[in-house]
């Protein structure tokens, strides 16, 4: 059977058709190529920079529940750079086996870092904030809120009432001494009679406040603490740590997607949250912290004192101030006690021929008493108890005469009403500057932290929560790629 031969033809326009589809096609598959490979490269930066987020500091999370990158990564020298070297070793890493598309990292470099000690802490606060709204919720939230603006509005002013005690004290010590004329008698040689004749002779004015006046400032710690041995005698070099550091390492702060992401939290609502942060974290006399380089930390944050015994004693002197004006405030509203107060002072100006004087003894032996009722009340506080601010009647424990031979008692006055001895430390943390509190709370970090293995050069001011990158990739058609992420806790 023969064959038939079969004749094609091309038109023109078919032709033009097909060149015009092939280039479609092939625009089509470089587009995919070319976001194949983006994303083949924003997939392998995600990931590297997640995983240098992964590395955060163990210690660190496990006694204070931060997440932060510790640059300098166990030695003793932190960099931000750090961070961008992991960041490149797990970017490598992640393109090695993307043969295909033959990526590779030709520039990565760290734009911005959040570090710890930022803006004055706020690095650092933002975090503890964002745990604790977590950590509490709303209505413990509400609960501490309430609390913080109960003790918050209680304002004795402390500071005036004592400088009316100096001032009185002063005066009553310029007073000129009162005299008595005294009868006397001498013998008469020439004329052998006894002649009598008067003289003036000052009379000494027995203040009774006077024994309490010795008692302040010396061996406060022996007034309210029963056993002083068992005070911790811990110290520390403070210039070894942030506050007292002056090469600071510095960041560029909190990131814009943070700060934009801050929430709703008021001011006031942030620092209870961070109050509530320290009492959970820090220990204080009472509630020690096990393995820490200090016990008294909560004291620290007050006072700044190397030791445990000098940041106690430093707290127990404010609060002495603190309960000494609080109490002066009650006896001043106090009839009968300032009827007693003004008897114990007439007598006294009588004995001494100084009636002028019993004003001046009123005020002297009523701060007394004040002081007295205020060393028992730090007393209280020490051993667990509660102490009022503003007292009344029922919560008094001292009577007037306890100022002429005070020895520190037990005490006996029901406990159950008023502020506890942390409630006092959180008004004495309201009155601290933010910077500083935080500051002085980072101090404390790194002092328990490198009491831990292999954290020895901890730095607070090393330690980032977040950071900005900007990388460029390149592909085997030199096709390149750039990139501008952030990352953070």
């Amino acid at each position: 059977m023969k064959k038939r031969k079969l004749k094609a033809y091309l038109t023109v326009y078919l032709a033009l058709s097909i060149t015009v589809l092939l280039s479609v096609v092939m625009a089509l598959v470089a587009g995919i190529r070319k976001n194949t490979a983006r994303m083949e490269e924003e997939l392998a930066l995600n990931t590297a920079g997640w995983s240098a987020l992964a590395e955060y500091h163990q210690e660190l999370f496990r006694q204070y529940d931060l997440f932060f990158i510790d640059t300098s990564y166990g030695s003793s020298h932190p960099g931000i750079e750090t961070i961008g070297k992991h960041v490149k070793d797990y970017a490598d890493k992640n393109l090695q086996n993307t043969k295909l598309l033959d990526s590779r990292l030709a520039f990565i470099g760290v734009q911005e870092a959040e570090v710890a000690t930022d803006q004055g802490g706020q690095v650092l606060k933002r975090q503890i904030v964002e745990y604790e709204e977590h950590y509490l919720g709303l209505e413990a939230l509400e609960g501490l809120l309430e609390e913080f603006k109960t003790v918050g509005r209680e304002k004795v002013g402390e500071e005036d009432l004592m400088k009316q005690r100096d001032k009185n004290e002063e005066t009553l010590a310029s007073q000129p001494p009162p005299v008595k004329k005294v009868t006397k008698k001498k013998y008469n040689r020439d004329t052998g009679d006894v002649e009598t004749y008067e003289e003036e002779e000052e009379v000494p004015i027995e203040n009774p406040a006077e024994a309490v006046n010795g008692l302040r400032g010396k061996g406060v710690l022996n007034l309210v603490v029963k056993d002083t041995s068992k005070i911790s005698g811990k110290q520390v070099a403070l210039e070894e740590f942030l506050s007292y550091r002056s090469n600071i390492l510095q960041g560029t702060g909190l990131l814009q997607e943070k700060t934009e992401e801050s929430g709703f939290l008021t001011e006031e609502k942030e620092r209870l949250l961070l109050e509530a942060y320290i009492f959970q974290k820090y220990g204080y006399y009472g509630q020690e912290k096990e393995k820490a380089a200090l016990d008294y930390q909560v004291e620290y944050l007050i006072a700044g004192e190397s030791s445990d015994t000098e940041n106690l004693k430093a707290v127990v002197h404010r609060l002495l101030l603190l309960r000494e004006a609080a109490n002066v405030v009650y006896l001043y509203g106090d009839s009968a006690k300032r009827a007693e107060i003004s008897a114990m002072a007439a007598s006294v100006a009588a004995v001494a021929l100084a009636p002028y004087l019993q004003p001046l003894l009123e005020t002297s032996i009523l701060f007394a008493w004040a002081y007295i009722e205020s060393v028992q009340d730090v007393k209280l506080l020490l051993e667990g108890g509660k102490v009022p601010l503003i007292k009344s009647a029922s919560d008094w424990q001292t009577g007037l005469n306890s100022i002429l031979n005070f020895t520190p008692g037990n005490v006996s006055k029901d406990t159950s009403r008023g502020l506890s001895y942390r409630q006092y430390l959180s008004l004495f943390l309201l009155a601290k500057k933010e910077n500083e509190l935080l500051f002085s709370m980072m101090d404390v970090m790194e002092m328990d932290i490198r009491k831990t293995d292999y954290n020895e050069n901890f730095r607070m001011d090393g330690c980032v929560s977040g950071f900005r990158i900007a990388a460029e990739f390149e592909d085997r058609d030199s096709g390149k790629c750039s990139f501008l992420r952030s990352y953070y806790y």
